[in-house]
């Protein structure tokens, strides 16, 4: 058998293509995604996302494989792609495949003010390898600007390439109850000092406030410069930042909710998506049945399954247009659609579905 090429492969989908704009959503239509989070793509990991409606995508793709990018946009015209942002921490060190990581880690490296640290002098981080970054509207200046002022034109100037349609921004903390004050302690963590006094900072609400005053700064920086079309993904999947926002990450799907008092975790991210134009439904791939299925409970859910997931004919569900609203019965949340019913458990990852031709699914 010859080897499809990546040219071919554009030849023939440009020969097959229909165009739909993906702003004009089909109730029958499961709008997926996936979340491409390594620096590189090879062709044939191209060819394998192309189908998706969108990617978030690390910008190194970008520098590191231009000429693959343009080829997927052929591939799927209407192929929308974000750009996924982290303001809030950064690797250090580096990863070498990330050219503008590194360029953009050594300016910081020049500004030591905005590193969070912890009274010994240790740097603040939520996750391995990665130090936080002082997002508060009064953090220190350098050539006049706050840290949230400079991140932010530093990713305007990415964000200017017309092949990006929008971006993810990761770890928007602040604008709820916990504001940011949780890292403090988070993971071993030690305590703030922004003042530099060897001293844990115990004024949490002066700190959650120019936080969250902050951050909302930063998005509405990306909003005025890039308009009102410009899709805006946040995450964590919570209701912080609803006017800023577009679309909402429900991360490890369904995103745990604490101190909940026995409430569903699924109903509550549903309520929380009713809340904004979209949202993400992003199962651990083992989950993506159940993520899939929650996915089709509201028609404002796109899917995404883990991260870098290839395409995958089962995750289309084939359910046709749906024929009303969920709706709750004997545990499971239930949706009736032309070829069947979709039933989503309200306690625990389990779903199916129930076929009209008398066939049944449960993976």
């Amino acid at each position: 058998m010859k080897k499809i090429t990546l040219l071919a492969t554009i030849f023939i989908a440009a020969m097959l293509h229909i165009s739909l704009t993906f702003k004009t959503l089909r109730p029958e239509k499961q709008y997926m995604g996936v979340l491409w989070y390594l620096p590189t793509m090879t062709d044939a990991q191209a060819i394998g996302l192309a189908p998706y409606d969108f990617i978030v995508l690390d910008y190194e793709n970008f520098i590191n494989n231009p000429r693959v990018i343009d080829a997927m946009l052929k591939l799927n015209a209407e192929l929308q792609l974000y750009v996924y942002l982290n303001q809030t921490e950064i690797f250090d060190p580096m990863f070498p495949d990330k050219p503008w990581s590194i360029k953009l880690l050594a300016e910081l490296k020049k500004k030591p003010q905005w590193w969070i640290k912890q009274p010994d002098g240790k740097n603040i981080g939520a996750w391995k390898g990665m130090k936080a970054l002082d997002m508060r509207s009064d953090s220190p200046k350098y050539d006049g600007k706050n840290y949230h002022e400079w991140i932010a034109s530093k990713y305007l100037e990415i964000l200017d390439d017309p092949r990006i349609n929008g971006c993810l921004v990761d770890n928007a903390w602040g604008d709820d109850s916990v504001g940011i004050s949780w890292l403090a302690t988070y993971r071993g963590n030690r305590g703030f000092d922004f003042d530099a006094n060897g001293k844990p900072d115990r004024n949490y609400k002066e700190i959650n406030k120019t936080w969250t005053s902050g951050m909302r700064t930063y998005l509405q920086t990306i909003r005025k410069a890039k308009g009102k079309d410009f899709f805006i993904i946040t995450n964590p999947g919570n209701l912080s930042y609803i006017k800023e926002t577009d679309c909402k990450q429900l991360e490890d799907f369904p995103y745990e909710y604490h101190n909940l008092g026995g409430r569903s975790d699924l109903r509550t991210n549903l309520s929380i998506a009713s809340n904004f134009k979209f949202a993400i439904v992003n199962p651990r791939t083992e989950d993506y049945f159940y993520g899939a299925c929650s996915a089709r409970l509201r028609d404002n859910l796109f899917l995404c399954v883990g991260q870098n997931t290839m395409y995958d004919k089962k995750f289309d569900l084939k359910l046709g247009k749906p024929k009303g609203i969920a709706k709750i019965e004997k545990g499971f949340i239930s949706r009736a659609f032309e070829n069947g019913t979709v039933f989503v458990s309200l306690t625990e990852k389990k779903s199916h579905i129930e076929y009209k031709d008398g066939t049944k699914r449960t993976k």
